[in-house]
């Protein structure tokens, strides 16, 4: 029978194994401290508003086990879920609470794991949080911002690295959402379309940047649905990396944010061949 156990570092790939294997407890909310030296302050408006939040939500589904250093002395001190131990006080009914519990023996050492806990977590991408919500199945914004995705012949990319996307991929998530709540559905959904057809076939490189600019073409020169054809081929008259260099020269010389400058480019070039064309801008 093969072994389950992954093959010995033999080769020195791996640096050696560091501290003491943790032991899973369940420690009092009254014996758990927190070493002000080097934790934050949670004596702020954002810190309390969380707190609050925790303890109206709990959910032992969603609970991490909090980081305890064991001292010499015998005392518990609190690394990592200062948040979450405010939250159980604040309830009033949770006595203890679920914990990996080091023998961190300094200080110091308790110090450099709230630091380096710190420090290794990535914080979720807008894109991370839609699909989450989009799986989680109870935002129906959610679900239907992703079908006006599909319905456009899009699909949402599995993370936010363009370099690995497939053609058709889309990760311009902010700048969707934002524009369902600011702009409405339809107009979103005429907006990705647009963006689609333009590039068909090709790797969405640039959609954070494009996208936002089609819908404040759309709405700022008032757009009937049978304009859309024409915007399509005036976006599609310039290569993604065009429009990004065209809009960081219309920043620089007129002294704008990018957003602003990227609405301006587009809307610049679609009334020149509008005009060109004979139509109406609205």
């Amino acid at each position: 029978m093969k072994s389950a156990l992954p093959p010995a570092n033999r080769t020195g790939q791996f640096n050696p194994i560091r501290g003491r294997r943790p032991a899973p407890m369940n420690c009092s909310v009254d014996e758990l401290s927190v070493d002000p030296s080097y934790q934050r302050s949670i004596d702020n408006p954002t810190s309390r508003a969380l707190i609050k939040k925790i303890a109206r939500e709990w959910d032992w589904s969603l609970f991490q086990l909090l980081v305890v250093s064991r001292r010499p002395d015998g005392e518990l001190y609190v690394v990592d879920g200062q948040h979450r131990l405010e939250a159980a006080r604040l309830r009033g009914d949770l006595r203890d609470l679920p914990c990996s519990v080091y023998d961190f023996r300094l200080v110091s050492h308790e110090a450099d794991a709230f630091v380096a806990l710190n420090q290794q977590r990535k914080p979720l991408t807008r894109l991370d949080l839609f699909k989450g919500a989009v799986i989680g199945g109870g935002d129906t914004t959610a679900n239907h911002i992703l079908a006006l995705i599909t319905g456009a012949g899009l699909t949402l990319a599995p993370h936010t690295n363009y370099a690995c996307f497939k053609p058709g991929q889309i990760a311009a998530i902010g700048g969707i959402c934002k524009a369902y709540k600011m702009a409405g559905p339809d107009i979103t959904a005429r907006a990705l379309a647009v963006l689609a057809n333009a590039y068909r076939g090709e790797v969405l490189r640039f959609a954070g940047t494009i996208f936002p600019a089609i819908v404040a073409t759309i709405v700022d020169l008032k757009l009937p649905r049978a304009a859309d054809d024409l915007l399509e081929v005036t976006v599609s008259g310039l290569t993604q990396l065009e429009w990004a260099e065209e809009i960081n020269r219309t920043a620089v010389q007129k002294g704008i944010g990018r957003p602003t400058a990227a609405a301006q480019a587009l809307i610049e070039v679609y009334l020149e061949a509008a005009s060109e064309d004979g139509v109406a801008a609205a």
